[in-house]
């Protein structure tokens, strides 16, 4: 019997950690061999018939899919169809796009056998088995499954409290190579933070659980020795801990002779000048702090907590110590106004980053946003990606607009030219942004393409009466050095 483990990239290079949780927790805890579960990575571009051909290729008598918000579309219908050339075959979901409204997708889904509500390596080993010997699964823990008409939840999954107890999916995989991949490790799962925005193992009866020192230094050890090209922590909060967090960039620094680069999200408030210079000393080249906005009402609507002091003393030990980072905003929070997200991306500004990632809201299944949306008077597409569509404070045309400015201002920001303009004194940031929107759309130009920018940057200058050949010039110069 085989079970092949599926899931569709939302960028290629990065290993398949949910696929390889799942692999080692079937070869050690339910004895399969490596052979009898193989894995299909597909690329973040691959067709539905792509897909179902390299599905197909596994000859699954399992099939598992992985499902997140950028691939569950795709995905389940690639299932459905491979479901009908080989009817035999038993279809399992997991995930968190399909956990939490696990009897929903079942219902809408009659070609698939059970849905994994939360973490799947016992789930899939208990169901594994019993498909290999032919028993009902009514008695594996943590699922809803289909019996007959009825769809049946089975109850909470046996819960891991120690996360050293389930197999390591760092391991020499037949037929797998590291080679080039950006590694993502999991040194912990959980958070303690109630951001309502967020589904992050919020269900779970521990919110924060920890791999012991000694595995996470043997699974950074194997990673570093395998030609990869970057390692990536997905860790919701790398230095939760601030200790720990310091003792794994002591250690990647010892390990790392290669120098390979490393990413990480961060909570701002708990970096300070040491842990600064060990995460630049360990080659960390992209770190990650959540900012959402700077709007208190809007901070409490969401339980998200923002110590403004702390915040920034973390920016400039960031800073000083030279590191790369991208400020996150979140556009269409509870409560939010046009004119609340000018103010918070003003203030990001004011940092001075060397990035800005501005995300539209997207309503994620099993968050207190997706469950009392009433209640927080959100409108959302129901069907992934979940965008919004208008809250009790912005209407469809503001939620649409503020995408377009959402989706401009990382490209603009990434220009030093436009990052020296809004340093003139009657320039701000946002006005740029909603002055490229409108310009944008009279010239039939999509806003994430700065081709053409300094045709822009020319008009924006002439009317403010700017003189513009230094930023034209510097425009000219990026280009050339991105050229070169």
């Amino acid at each position: 019997m085989k079970i092949c483990l599926a899931l569709k990239h939302a960028s290629d290079p990065f290993t398949p950690l949910p696929l390889m949780c799942l692999k080692s927790a079937l070869i050690d805890l339910g004895g399969w061999s490596d052979v009898d579960v193989p894995l299909v990575e597909l690329p973040s571009q691959a067709s539905v018939e792509d897909m179902v051909e390299r599905m197909l290729a596994a000859e699954p008598d399992v099939l598992g899919l992985s499902c997140y918000v950028w691939n569950v579309t795709s995905l389940l219908e690639a299932g459905r169809r491979v479901k009908a050339l080989r009817p035999a075959m038993h279809v399992v979901l997991g995930g968190p796009e399909v956990g939490p409204q696990a009897a929903d997708v079942l219902a809408a889904h009659p070609w698939v056998d059970a849905v994994v509500k939360n973490e799947g390596e016992l789930p899939i080993v208990d169901l594994a088995d019993r498909w290999r010997t032919g028993a009902a699964i009514g008695d594996v823990a943590g699922i809803v499954l289909r019996d007959g008409d009825r769809i049946v939840d089975t109850g909470p999954e046996r819960f891991v409290r120690d996360l050293n107890q389930l197999p390591s999916p760092y391991r020499d995989f037949e037929s797998y190579s590291y080679t080039g991949k950006y590694a993502c490790i999991e040194t912990q799962r959980g958070c303690v933070f109630t951001c309502n925005f967020c589904f992050y193992s919020k269900d779970s009866p521990i919110r924060n659980r920890r791999v012991d020192a000694e595995r996470v230094d043997r699974e950074i050890t194997y990673l570093l020795r395998q030609d990869i090209a970057h390692l990536s922590f997905m860790d919701p909060i790398f230095n939760l801990n601030a200790k720990r967090a310091k003792e794994i960039c002591r250690l990647i620094i010892t390990r790392n002779e290669r120098r390979v680069t490393s990413h990480a999200e961060l909570w701002a408030e708990f970096v300070d000048e040491e842990l600064a210079a060990l995460l630049k000393a360990a080659n960390f080249d992209y770190l990650e702090l959540g900012l959402q906005t700077t709007d208190t009402v809007t901070l409490a609507t969401v339980e998200r907590r923002l110590r403004m002091e702390q915040f920034l003393a973390g920016v400039g030990h960031l800073k000083k110590a030279g590191l790369f980072f991208e400020v996150h905003l979140i556009f269409g929070l509870p409560g939010d106004t046009l004119d609340k997200f000018r103010d918070s991306l003003n203030f990001a500004v004011t940092l001075n980053p060397p990035d800005i990632g501005v995300f539209p809201l997207q309503v994620l299944p099993g968050t207190d946003l997706w469950t009392k949306s009433d209640a927080f008077g959100l409108c959302f597409d129901r069907d992934a990606p979940h965008f919004l569509t208008s809250t009790a404070t912005l209407t469809p045309a503001e939620v649409a607009y503020g995408r377009r400015l959402a989706f401009s201002v990382g490209p603009l920001w990434r220009s030093l030219a436009v990052r020296l303009l809004t340093r003139e004194s009657n320039v701000r940031f946002s006005d740029f942004v909603e002055g490229w929107v409108a310009w944008s759309e009279a010239h039939a130009n999509d806003v994430k393409d700065v081709t053409s920018l300094p045709a822009y940057v020319a008009d924006f200058c002439e009317t403010r009466q700017i003189p513009s050949t230094l930023y034209l010039g510097v425009i000219t110069v990026e280009r050339r050095g991105r050229a070169a």
